[in-house]
């Protein structure tokens, strides 16, 4: 059902006069006769047939090339012939857009036309298409040559785009934000400008060279190396403090001695150059094994604190590193609090 449509006008025995007022007209369209506000857009091709925007005061179900007829009531005669050009146009929101719709709608003709439609639109729902007149078969045939995802189509000149406009904005984002790169899907989206989550990535594999990959839920810069070179450093001073004592978690002052905090491990432990047990306590990526190999010397089920004394650590780190090595499926918590491998 159309809220609103874009036609052109015919003239009736003559010129079309454009109408005085944009009330008091109605449209008749095959049974119907509701009544429209009528707003000029702009003239047609050379000067031509005008163009207007139709609200009829009820949605009427319009199609691309329908026919109908504005009639004057009050004075008992027909104002204009109609032929419908767009029974979903977009709304005219700044100054100059409705000439500028009208400069769109030029070359419309009165038979649907798929790829006229997706040029136009950028993107599209392909049953919409076919809602408004493009047959089915002409749509499939656009669907399987452009983008698309989710039951939309997507130009290809709007699919470079919002590739283009996705890679300013990750860059300007990791550029702002070294430590959290790329960007969720949902502001990926935003920032292409697309109306739907799925299309990023049918952007992303339309267009090639974009320099942008979709991995763990972001988008990100395809060369992107991981963690700066700085927080790498300070992980593997971290991991040279760990080397004779591999759980001996560097303090709360060293971390802060290195600039790691919470964002920072964070970061780290994602990219696999340190491993974080508990929110400030953190150790080596291979600290699960190591612990393994050491543990197994014990016999049978063990206490925390036999473990705190073959690990040669602390029970700060000693009890959630059991926790870990139990969601990881390595040990078993045993009903009277000991621990065992498995």
């Amino acid at each position: 059902m159309t809220g609103a449509a874009d036609a052109r006008l015919h003239g009736v025995g003559g010129p079309v006069p454009l109408p005085s007022s944009p009330v008091g007209l109605t449209l008749h369209v095959g049974s119907a006769a509701v009544p429209v506000r009528v707003r000029p857009l702009g003239p047609g091709p050379a000067g031509g047939d005008p163009v207007v925007r139709l609200t009829p005061a009820r949605p009427l179900p319009l199609r691309i090339g329908d026919r109908a007829v504005l009639r004057d009531p009050g004075a008992g005669r027909i104002v204009a012939g109609v032929t419908v050009l767009d029974p979903a146009p977009p709304p005219l929101r700044r100054r100059g857009a409705a000439r500028r719709r009208a400069d769109e709608l030029a070359g419309a003709g009165a038979v649907p036309d798929a790829d006229a439609e997706l040029a136009r639109r950028g993107t599209v729902l392909a049953d919409d298409l076919v809602r408004w007149g493009v047959p089915a078969g002409e749509v499939a045939a656009l669907a399987a040559r452009v983008p698309g995802a989710a039951g939309r189509l997507l130009h290809p000149a709007t699919a470079a785009s919002s590739a283009a406009a996705l890679a300013a904005a990750v860059a300007a984002h990791d550029a702002e934000d070294p430590l959290d790169p790329g960007l969720p899907l949902a502001a990926a989206r935003r920032a292409a400008g697309l109306p739907d989550v799925a299309l990023v990535e049918a952007v992303l594999s339309a267009v090639g060279g974009s320099g942008l990959v979709l991995r763990d839920g972001r988008v990100r810069a395809a060369a992107d190396t991981g963690p700066p070179a700085a927080l790498r450093d300070a992980a593997a001073r971290v991991r040279a403090d760990l080397d004779g004592a591999p759980f001996a978690a560097p303090g709360a002052a060293r971390l802060a001695e290195l600039g790691l905090g919470p964002r920072e491990l964070a970061v780290l432990d994602r990219a696999g150059e340190l491993l974080r047990v508990a929110p400030e306590v953190v150790l080596g990526p291979d600290a699960p094994e190591r612990a393994v190999a050491a543990l197994d010397g014990l016999d049978g089920a063990f206490t925390v604190s036999a473990a705190r004394e073959v690990l040669g650590s602390s029970r700060r780190v000693v009890v959630p590193l059991l926790e870990l090595l139990a969601r990881r499926g390595l040990t078993v918590r045993m009903p009277d609090g000991t621990h065992r491998l498995r």
